[in-house]
Parts: C-alpha cells; sequence; structure tokens
C-alpha cells in the first residue's frame, strides 16, 4: 500500500468522509478529492496537507507507510506519565515476545515473505516504543527521586 493510499482511506474512513475532513482542512472537497486521486495528474498532494491529514482524523498509517518504503520507522515519543512501573515492565516483555513470535513465525517455512517483513518490522517498532516508554518513566522516576 502506498503512502497516498493510506492517506485515501485516512480521509475516507474519516467521520463524514472527505467533505467534512475538507472542511476542517478548510479546502474545497472536490480540490482534496482530487488531490487524493493517484490517477490525477493534475493535482497534487503537498506535504502540509499530508500533515493536516494525519492531524485532524489522528491516522498515522502514512507516515509510517512512508518510513518503511524508505527503511525507517517512525516510532511515537515515550510518554512518562504516572504509570505503574511493573506494569510497563510486563508490558514491554509481552512487546518482545510478540515480535520474537513474529520472526519465529515467518521463519517456519524457510523464508521470509515482503508481508512477513513488514509484520516483523511493526513488531519491531512497537517493541522499541514500548522500551523507550519504559525508560522514559524511570527516568522521570529519577528525576523526582521516587521509589517503588
Amino acid at each position: 500500500m502506498s503512502t497516498l493510499d493510506t492517506l485515501y482511506l485516512s480521509a475516507h474512513e474519516y467521520p463524514g468522509a472527505i467533505r467534512a475532513l475538507a472542511a476542517r482542512m478548510q479546502v474545497n472537497p472536490s480540490v482534496l478529492t482530487h488531490k487524493l486521486n493517484p490517477n490525477d495528474t493534475a493535482n497534487h498532494l503537498t506535504v502540509r496537507d499530508m500533515e493536516s491529514i494525519m492531524t485532524l482524523t489522528g491516522d498515522y498509517r502514512a507516515l509510517h507507510t512512508l518510513c518503511m518504503d524508505h527503511g525507517h520507522m517512525a516510532l511515537p515519543l515515550p510518554e512518562a506519565a504516572d504509570q505503574d512501573i511493573t506494569a510497563a515492565i510486563v508490558k514491554t516483555c509481552e512487546e518482545f515476545a510478540d515480535y520474537l513470535k513474529s520472526v519465529t513465525n515467518s521463519l517456519a517455512d524457510g523464508k521470509v515473505t515482503a508481508i512477513e517483513l513488514k509484520g516483523i518490522q511493526k513488531e519491531l517498532a512497537e517493541m522499541v516504543a514500548q522500551s523507550g516508554r519504559l525508560e522514559a518513566i524511570l527516568s522521570a522516576m529519577q528525576s523526582r527521586g521516587a521509589q517503588l
């Protein structure tokens, strides 16, 4: 799936679809429809459009697709709100297990397909993000002088 495909889905899955999203973006719905049409070579989506669509929809599939297509991954910045450290440790272990399970399942037939690799990369990103959250909680605890 391409970045444009994911933006198209984001716009169509938005409550009220393109018409409502266009109104929030303060653009003509017809123009936005043309910009999201991969067969329309006259209208082009800008980076500002992409950013606006992701911000308004809260859907970051396009960002992740763009990164993955270029050999990178996007991770949410960790939050260190008052969280249960034990739950964060357990969640980090679960994400690691999910990652290893994905790798193991992909290798079961002795090869790794493109779809399997994307799944592995997704699980790795989730594991890294959760590890970052755990570290952020620990850092916040250290800065507050908190103890268990």
